[in-house]
């Protein structure tokens, strides 16, 4: 079930207005929802879109696409963090993100990256499928939220960012085990990554080095959203978005 974790439900602009909720961040992991700390989304399938919409009707004025990401360009190493400049969600779509957010995302996070990213369905396993995604969509990272925050901030024309630290760089090949779909509310399912191991305790070596660049990654995820702040370094508090803001548009996608 798709979680929505709220730590504080109202914060106060420097109008001294209520905003409730003014941003959302959209995320793959529990503990990524609980770095994020203030309105957290676990993705889960097509649910996601759905509450997605909700949240955005009810006030939300602007999305995150926040957590870790597998590189797919092999300077990457893991800790990295990457500003999307664009978002690749599929076969002749793609989404440009919001140039002032990302501009302070850039500011706020010293070293990191700014260049495009792609939302999948699914992880990319080898280091051959990596490569060639690479070539061919720009794409220096991936992960399987953004190209729904990409695609319901463009159909709800709400300003929308994407803030990923490298998780896995591309050379690096994972075992069966690390590729287990994570459980119910973004947790990793523990059993079933066991049993994996028990019935090929060949995986466990290779397993080493990921724990490795998970903990390197956390790390990186904790930092970027500390200097980040409660509103997730969004430009946007002061203004008030348009009414037509609300009914949803063609999607501002660009050919690739």
């Amino acid at each position: 079930m798709t979680l929505l974790v709220t730590v504080k439900e109202a914060e106060e602009d420097q109008t001294g207005a209520p905003d409730m909720k003014a941003v959302i961040a959209v995320v793959g992991l529990a503990i990524e929802a609980r770095i994020a700390g203030t309105a957290a989304m676990i993705a889960d399938g097509d649910r996601t879109a759905f509450l997605l919409r909700d949240a955005i009707r009810q006030g939300v004025r602007g999305v995150i696409s926040f957590g870790v990401c597998g590189g797919l360009d092999p300077k990457l190493r893991p800790g990295k963090v990457v500003i999307a400049s664009s978002v690749f969600a599929g076969k002749g779509e793609a989404y440009p993100s919001d140039l002032l957010w990302a501009e302070e995302l850039l500011r706020m996070i010293p070293g990191s990256g700014y260049s495009p990213i792609a939302g999948v369905a699914s992880p990319i396993t080898s280091f051959e499928q990596r490569r060639d995604f690479h070539a061919t969509t720009g794409a220096v990272a991936a992960d399987m939220e953004s190209q729904i925050v990409a695609r319901i901030a463009a159909e709800f024309r709400i300003p929308f960012a994407a803030c990923r630290v490298v998780l896995n760089p591309a050379h690096r090949i994972l075992p069966r085990a690390a590729l287990i779909n994570i459980g119910p509310a973004g947790k990793p399912g523990l059993r079933k990554i066991g049993g994996s191991v028990l019935k090929d305790p060949r995986q466990l070596p290779s397993l080493s080095r990921p724990a490795v660049d998970a903990v390197i990654a956390v790390l990186a995820l904790r930092s970027a959203k500390q200097r980040l702040g409660t509103h997730l370094g969004f430009p946007h508090l002061r203004s008030r978005r348009p009414l037509n803001c609300l009914i949803p548009s063609a999607p501002a996608a660009y050919p690739m």
